[in-house]
């Protein structure tokens, strides 16, 4: 019997995306310091191995403004447990992070209603709106775009 994948948890791996392209090996952000190895971005490469300096995609979407998902956090909840609620987030973007190196929370911001957080990938908004269900339960709801290259993550709990 093989897997089949729910249509809302597919990823569309393979869009004409702007900021992702071929680079030489051993490249380096010079902004973050994450290198290009045999086709994958890694957290720590070796000094010696740092040839071509760069600026990631990841670094580039940050400073361009270009975020792919967004996670909305509202609710009494959050008000009274702000602090844990954005450790639960900056650990679970660390965890991502040491899959692969180019997801990342790019900027948060707070207004009234609660927080807004940006990610540089549709797949880590997605992966923090479910660490907040599982960690604190409450309502959680995802928005994918046509291609599920944008997503929108819709976290709310009042106490």
């Amino acid at each position: 019997m093989s897997k089949k994948r729910l249509p809302y948890l597919r990823f569309a791996e393979d869009f004409d995306d702007p900021y992702r392209s071929e680079f030489a090996n051993y490249s380096y952000c010079t902004e973050c310091g994450i290198g290009y190895v045999d086709k994958n971005w890694k957290l720590n490469i070796d000094e010696s191995l740092k040839r071509n300096p760069i600026i990631c995609p990841a670094c580039r979407k940050i400073k361009e403004n270009y975020f792919e998902g967004i996670l909305y956090i509202r609710g009494n909840f959050y008000k009274n447990h702000k602090e844990e609620i954005l450790n639960l987030l900056k650990n679970e973007e660390k965890r991502q992070r040491a899959k692969t190196a180019l997801p990342r929370i790019g900027r948060i911001e707070e207004n009234d209603e609660g927080l807004i957080v940006y990610t540089t990938n549709d797949k880590l908004a997605y992966r923090l709106g479910k660490a907040l269900f599982k960690a604190y339960k409450g309502d959680l709801g995802i928005k994918w775009s046509d291609g599920n290259i944008f997503t929108r993550v819709y976290w709310e709990r009042d106490e």
